[in-house]
């Protein structure tokens, strides 16, 4: 009786949650992975953006004097 019970407890508690945490850590240290891979092709764009500097010709504009606006 003691070793059917033992194996009930084995067979359908232990072996389950063991698959389950299994399943779990691995599915946790795929989407490390994954974000991972997405800060550092972040990363990569933000240095290439600032490597790359864009060069802007200057714009010639007129200048427009402005007026303070007093309130009564």
């Amino acid at each position: 009786m003691l070793i059917y019970f033992l194996y009930k407890v084995i067979f359908q508690v232990v072996v389950p949650v063991s698959n389950g945490v299994k399943t779990v850590r691995a599915n946790m240290e795929k989407m490390q992975q994954q974000q991972a891979e997405a800060i550092k092709k972040a990363q990569e764009a933000n240095t290439a953006k600032a490597a790359a500097p864009k060069k802007e010709a200057p714009v010639e504009a007129e200048y427009i004097e402005f007026e303070e606006v007093k309130k009564k």
